[in-house]
């Protein structure tokens, strides 16, 4: 489970007007299961399969902050309990050129790839985005916009840690 995670990187000529950008999407978006981040958040398959389960399970237990899966996935993700300040976290930004789509797979059921694949290419096009063949990978500056203090750390295999215990103290830590 833990190989890949179901993400498309792209990126845009010119920067999205995020209003209009979510309207559209919001149109075409073929289920909550689809969701975009900003190009730092998305850094490893541990890491976002970790955001789907639990966010999945959220759902599932009636106990999400959110009241969609998509945004309930981005809370966690930036391991808050404030759903707004994930979007702030997490979500794109105003003027964003690049980004992930992600989608987040129903845990229970298996994962058709050529089905989820066709939908992705199909919702970029239709926003008027270019899939990229940029890799996720560890970046420090995305792990501090998600709300973790690294103090300094530089190891890939300690900042992902520190990226999956952010997701799983999310429904733990109120104050944020």
């Amino acid at each position: 489970m833990w190989s890949t995670f179901p993400c498309w990187s792209w990126n845009s000529v010119k920067p999205i007007d995020i209003k209009q950008f979510v309207h559209s999407f919001q149109k075409s978006q073929p289920s909550e299961r689809w969701v975009f981040c900003g190009d730092a958040v998305a850094q490893t398959p541990r890491q976002l399969w970790t955001a789907a389960v639990v966010s999945s399970r959220n759902i599932e237990r009636s106990t999400a902050q959110a009241h969609t899966l998509d945004a309930e996935f981005l809370r966690v993700l930036s391991g808050t309990n404030n759903v707004s300040e994930a979007f702030k976290r997490a979500g794109l930004a105003q003027g964003a050129q690049s980004g992930w789509l992600l989608h987040i797979p129903n845990i229970d059921q298996p994962l058709n790839d050529d089905d989820v694949s066709l939908s992705a290419q199909s919702l970029l096009t239709n926003l008027g985005l270019t899939k990229t063949e940029t890799s996720l990978q560890i970046n420090s500056n995305g792990a501090e916009k998600l709300g973790i203090a690294l103090d300094g750390e530089t190891e890939d295999i300690r900042i992902e840690a520190a990226l999956i215990g952010h997701i799983l103290l999310a429904d733990v830590n109120t104050s944020q």
